[in-house]
């Protein structure tokens, strides 16, 4: 009788082994999207071409995102989830309320779940513990370690949730790797590196606990995402952020043993919501009945009164406190993205110009990426709020004696930031785009048909570059001459940079040269504008590529 007990029991446990995939819940879910809202959380103005003509349109605000949310989930009760990809912080907002607003905005949105991206972490370990607990939704992030106490059970690896229809849903984050070179508040924290390998073992996990949809939440940007797809079997949409890529349709992409994964992103600055539904018919994805859409948060859309009157009152002691005219801008200011992180910039040139100034020194240098806005400021007249849009990181100014050859080897890391058509890209073994540098006192011709550096995600050098071709220094009557390799140079740039960020591993190699000035890059460029009464951008073929 003993022996029959157990043989049936034995029975019982295979059958249920071997039937798991059979057990699946068929059904469908809606997931809701938000990612790299970067504080923008008040409707803006953009240009717009309608109907052939430029038009100023008013997008954006969490209040439209709540309005759409809140719809969405009392039409299918239980079965809709709310989500935000990351860097929800940046800019003056953050810089003054250290994301209280933000994290106010998306609690009352009805925010589910939430990943974090690189500039939660910008103002330092202590802002983020605060804003995370401060979220009424929990935070997931699976390949992001730490030993600070404050942060443990702060983030999960993975949320399961529960939906109506009798679906259980498997949520999990994955961070970027090269998280500590792009944001100096991260130490403290380890990445892991291997993407596939961390989203492989989750699918794991969540298949063990018997999830029947699988969600990857990620902060690690399109090409990431699309190369996690094409290598795992088992997640059945990716959701992600951090490159600001805008997903109008879908992409489907076919994995290991034909499984198939939709991937979505939303662009970014809160100009939309991604609307996606996730359907499952036996354990697979349901391409048919899945699709996805990213709704711009456009005037038509209703503003969620409750959450506009929660979070307004920031933003106008903030326009009261930076109102302040500091001077006027001639020319139209492109801080965009593609103007500052790839070539030479006018804005750029002026912002390194305050550096050299402000420092007195022979050499101004800063990186695109700490130039914010992402758009094209207009000419007239500039505040102290416009200066913290630019310039959102309370960076510190630091002088540092350098080397020409120390020189050289730094504009090599900032060479390895230009990719060219057929460039072997790995994001892991290169600087940050945000890592090119906009120069003062310099004119560099650098070649991209040449090997670029090769820098791993801990600023460890693994093999020169040498796109440097030419380097030419100003000399204090205005003329020019070569970088000479002995010669020291004293050089002005930030603090983010100085201790090597962006992998620039050469600084913190210099380190003990360096000293802080004790003066924000945003109080630095006031002075240089009061003291020039106006800003003039030009650009003055200070950067030369050769493709």
């Amino acid at each position: 009788m003993r022996k029959k007990i157990v043989r049936g029991l034995i029975a019982c446990c295979l059958l249920l082994i071997l039937s798991a995939g059979a057990l699946a819940v068929d059904g469908s879910i809606t997931l809701m999207t938000l990612n790299d809202i970067h504080s923008h959380i008040y409707p803006y103005t953009i240009s717009k071409e309608v109907k052939g003509e430029k038009v100023k349109v008013e997008v954006g605000g969490l209040a439209r995102a709540s309005t759409l949310i809140g719809k969405e989930k009392a039409q299918n009760p239980g079965n809709v989830f709310a989500l935000e990809m990351g860097d929800i912080n940046e800019g003056p907002l953050f810089f003054f309320y250290k994301g209280l607003a933000e994290i106010r905005g998306l609690n009352l949105a009805g925010i589910d779940i939430a990943t974090l991206g690189n500039h939660e972490f910008d103002l330092g370990p202590s802002v983020l513990e605060d804003l995370m607990r401060y979220a009424r939704f929990p935070f997931t992030v699976a390949n992001l370690h730490t030993d600070l106490p404050a942060f443990q059970n702060l983030y999960h690896p993975y949320v399961i949730k529960d939906a109506a229809n009798g679906l259980k849903i498997g949520f999990f984050g994955l961070i970027a790797p090269e998280l500590f070179s792009v944001t100096k508040g991260s130490r403290g924290f380890r990445v892991g590196q291997d993407l596939k390998e961390e989203a492989q073992h989750m699918v794991k996990i969540l298949h063990e606990e018997q999830c029947d949809i699988i969600v990857a939440m990620t902060h690690v940007g399109i090409y990431a995402d699309r190369a996690i797809a094409q290598a795992v079997e088992g997640i059945h949409i990716i959701t992600g952020g951090h490159s600001h890529t805008l997903l109008e349709t879908p992409e489907i992409i076919t994995g290991p043993n034909g499984w198939k994964t939709m991937v979505s992103h939303g662009g970014s600055m809160g100009r939309y919501i991604g609307i996606a539904t996730v359907a499952v018919k036996n354990g697979k994805l349901d391409e048919g009945n899945s699709s996805w859409k990213a709704r711009e948060l456009t005037s038509d859309i209703p503003m969620d009164k409750r959450v506009a009157w929660l979070i307004n009152p920031f933003q106008e002691k903030l326009d009261e406190k930076l109102g302040e005219p500091i001077g006027i801008m001639t020319q139209d200011a492109d801080a965009t993205k593609a103007a500052v992180r790839g070539k030479e910039a006018p804005l750029g040139n002026f912002i390194a110009d305050s550096h050299r100034w402000n420092g007195q020194t022979q050499i101004g240098l800063m990186n695109g990426g700490s130039i914010r806005g992402d758009k094209v400021y207009p000419a007239g007249e500039i505040s102290y709020k416009t200066l913290y849009e630019m310039l959102p990181y309370g960076n510190t100014l630091v002088r540092i004696d350098l080397t020409g050859e120390q020189i050289r080897d730094i504009l090599e890391v900032s060479a390895s930031a230009l990719i060219r058509e057929g460039d072997g890209y790995d994001g892991n073994l290169r600087t940050p785009t945000g890592g090119f540098l906009q120069v003062s006192g310099l004119k560099v011709s650098y070649d991209l048909k040449k090997k670029p550096a090769l820098i791993n995600n801990d600023g460890d050098l693994l093999e020169n570059g040498d796109r440097v071709v030419e380097v030419m220094v100003e000399n204090d009557d205005g003329t020019w001459a070569p970088l000479n390799p002995g010669t020291v140079y004293s050089v002005t740039t930030t603090d983010w940079l100085a201790p090597g960020g962006d992998k620039y591993y050469v600084f913190k190699m210099a380190a003990p040269t360096a000293y802080s000035m004790q003066v924000g890059d945003v109080e630095s460029l006031a002075q240089y504008i009061r003291h020039l009464g106006e800003i003039k951008l030009q650009s003055e073929e200070r950067i030369t590529i050769l493709q």
